[in-house]
């Protein structure tokens, strides 16, 4: 019951907290969710822990999304590069691949909204992402 009630919420504080608002209008966690489980789950693992098939065998390991602390300091824009343009072209991992070729930017939005409800507080990561794009 309570995955009903919070998700709801989570999507109405997202909507916020993403500046473009015909974007913003076009979030949607659950589309978020099937293309994570399509393209990103294999390394990032099912609860986003960075604990999938592939990436157990992965050094560095893949982001562990449920890390408050990192969810919470970086901003949705560094979040959105590193998923379009992947791990090479942001000083991270060359084994995060660009999915700019293969998913929409509302996809990836989409995808960004869903990782922000994997931290153990996503409550906090998504205020912190919001009051990050306040203070710009």
């Amino acid at each position: 019951m309570l995955t009903k009630i919070l998700l709801p919420v989570l999507a109405l504080g997202l909507t916020v907290g993403f500046t473009d608002e015909s974007t913003a209008k076009k979030l949607n966690i659950a589309d978020g969710k099937k293309t994570f489980q399509t393209y990103c789950i294999t390394c990032h693992g099912a609860k986003g822990k960075g604990d999938g098939p592939v990436g157990a065998a992965l050094k560095p390991k893949p982001r562990n999304f449920t890390d408050t602390a990192f969810m919470s300091k970086e901003s949705k824009e560094r979040m959105y590069k590193v998923i379009s343009e992947g791990g090479a072209k942001n000083g991270l991992s060359v084994m995060m691949a660009s999915w700019k070729k293969t998913l929409k930017p509302e996809q990836i939005n989409n995808v960004l909204a869903y990782l922000l409800t994997f931290s153990e507080d996503s409550t906090k990561a998504i205020a912190d992402v919001m009051n990050k794009e306040k203070a710009k």
